[in-house]
């Protein structure tokens, strides 16, 4: 008996339009389409795609229609009894990309059908979904559409019989995040040997454990003259009024308060204090000025070693805090400091 595929398809591959049928519903077609009729010639005879969905890009993307959506997908999964569901490829189309990660999330989380889809890297939807999803990286347009499907057939193919999918840089798909153990001959010490002495002899070999990617960011020009910059205190410490009024987490943090120091010299013990939930809080709720140095920065305007004071500090915890909130709460703060003209910010940590 062959195994069975459900394959699903924008309006565009399905024949129904172009941009002015984005809003067109769901609709299910017995007969392969688009992709459909490439991908079911490389199963060689070993499954078929048994229904095509198609959906209007804007149609699915709309929060108002995903229950109908949702409730359609399930009904032909629940009559069909696939042993797959296939989206796209999608390649650089970004609405298109979102609906296809989309619905692969819902399949294979809700209703336990192993999914995958198809995109160019830089898709929105890649960033979206991939932590828990199969994304097969495709080229970048339609143009590469014969070089794309022989690797999603064959991963579609081998998640329909249920075979060990091995690391993303051996089947294809976009790295996850997710480490899995795995027996090998060798001992980690003779492997990281070997690869010291191929990198030696310049030749080729892959680190295990692949470190992540930075941004490049240039830092920003020195101040020229102190005695007249404005200064911002921010710290990734923990630091709120007590009571943490803006529910603040303790740790894997995606928001930041920001508390009025106007008219203050000193913030008072016992008005303070630290909720961040990865080191001993005790020696700051005791002084706040270990994190925000409101004291010292007093006098050294009193000095005129520096020019003035934003009036508000800056807080957050930084542990476990993920890359992407961590630039969010950055760009929003440095608006802030921009628009009101300040020159530096002082930025303290743990």
């Amino acid at each position: 008996m062959k195994l069975k595929a459900i394959h699903y398809i924008n309006q565009f591959y399905a024949g129904i339009g172009g941009e002015s049928m984005a809003t067109v519903g769901v609709g299910v077609l017995d007969e392969k389409r688009g992709p459909a009729i490439g991908l079911e010639t490389l199963f060689q005879n070993e499954m078929t795609i048994s229904k095509v969905i198609y959906c209007g890009d804007n149609y699915v993307n709309t929060d108002d229609n995903w229950d109908i959506v949702k409730k359609e997908i399930e009904r032909v999964i629940e009559e069909e009894k696939p042993d797959v569901f296939i989206a796209g490829p999608s390649f650089n189309a970004g609405r298109y990309g979102v609906a296809c990660a989309k619905l692969c999330d819902y399949v294979q989380s809700e209703l336990q059908i192993p999914s995958v889809t198809s995109m160019w890297w830089e898709n929105p939807a890649v960033e979206m979904y991939v932590k828990n999803n199969y994304i097969i990286e495709s080229t970048e347009t339609a143009s590469g559409m014969k070089k794309v499907l022989p690797k999603l057939a064959a991963f579609a193919l081998k998640l329909a019989k249920h075979e060990k999918i091995g690391p993303a840089k051996v089947e294809g798909y976009f790295p996850t995040g997710h480490r899995k153990n795995e027996y090998v001959e060798k001992s980690g010490a003779e492997r990281v040997v070997d690869m010291v002495v191929n990198k030696l002899y310049n030749k080729p070999y892959t680190t295990e454990v692949p470190h992540r990617g930075f941004e490049q960011v240039l830092p920003a020009p020195p101040i020229k003259d102190m005695s007249k910059a404005k200064i911002a205190l921010f710290t990734t410490g923990g630091l709120v009024p007590v009571g943490n009024p803006d529910k603040i987490k303790q740790a894997f943090a995606v928001s930041y308060g920001v508390y009025d120091m106007t008219g203050k010299d000193v913030l008072e013990k016992g008005a303070y204090e630290s909720i961040h939930g990865g080191y001993d809080t005790t020696f700051v709720s005791e002084d706040p000025h270990r994190l925000i140095p409101l004291d010292i920065i007093r006098e050294c305007i009193e000095e005129e070693i520096i020019g003035s004071l934003y009036p508000y500090f800056g807080s957050t915890c930084g542990v476990g805090t993920n890359v992407t909130s961590g630039q969010k709460m950055g760009a929003d703060w440095a608006a802030k400091l921009k628009e009101a003209g300040v020159d530096a910010a002082i930025l303290t940590s743990t």
